[in-house]
């Protein structure tokens, strides 16, 4: 199976992933939309690591390109949790699970 984890932003600076095995929404609270993203795909890629017998490869989609951007950037990372987030997807792209 092909597990879509769907990354939608938030008005109100936070975002939320749906996919079919869980879903979950994050405040930010006085962040940006980008930082909701970037917390919302790190999370999510690190929850997979719960669900690795569910799927068989994981499609990450996302209503805005910044964040996704800024994780596959070459450029330095601007906060940690773009770094964790480019750990967790050379993690997966090991696994052959993304």
């Amino acid at each position: 199976m092909i597990l879509r984890l769907e990354v939608l932003q938030s008005p109100n600076a936070g975002a939320g992933v749906l996919s079919e095995i869980f879903s979950f929404y994050i405040p930010v609270g006085r962040g940006t939309a980008f930082d909701g993203e970037i917390d919302a795909i790190c999370t999510a890629l690190s929850q997979l690591q719960c669900h690795l017998e569910k799927f068989t490869r994981a499609v990450i989609l996302c209503d805005s390109r910044a964040g996704l951007l800024a994780i596959v950037s070459n450029n330095n990372p601007k906060t940690q949790d773009i770094l964790d987030c480019r750990y967790h997807l050379e993690t997966w792209h090991h696994l052959k699970k993304l």
